[in-house]
């Protein structure tokens, strides 16, 4: 019984984890919101949209005209992974030298795990 209990309290609190990681990672985004969304169909920011970024391929948004930097990158990097991404958003410019973002990278390990959840988590 005390084990069915457990388990029954790990399932129902298993929606709640995943809300309050997408609010964390949410929050931790906001930095991003300037230049980047996350909204389908959102243009005219001076980053790439990155609406369902974890299903396409790197420089995958149609709509941007991504730096040579940045399309070379992508050559050898097809699909974002997490282990990728949090590489990227801890170093932009080391992972993909000569990129145009800038921003110079997120030293706070928590934060990235954060975005990286919120970003590839279909948004």
């Amino acid at each position: 019984m005390i084990r069915w209990l457990g388990l029954a309290s790990l399932l129902l609190s298993a929606p709640a984890l995943a809300q309050a990681t997408n609010q964390s990672g949410e929050r931790a985004f906001q930095r991003c919101y300037s230049c980047h969304s996350v909204a389908r169909g959102d243009k005219g920011l001076s980053g790439p949209n990155l609406h369902r970024l974890g299903a396409r391929s790197v420089a995958g948004d149609a709509n941007f005209d991504y730096s040579k930097a940045f399309k070379d990158f992508a050559a050898s990097n097809p699909r974002w992974t997490p282990q990728l991404l949090d590489r990227f958003l801890t170093d932009p410019d080391a992972v993909a030298p000569g990129n145009q973002m800038g921003f110079f990278g997120l030293k706070d390990a928590r934060e990235r795990a954060a975005i990286v959840a919120y970003i590839l988590d279909g948004r």
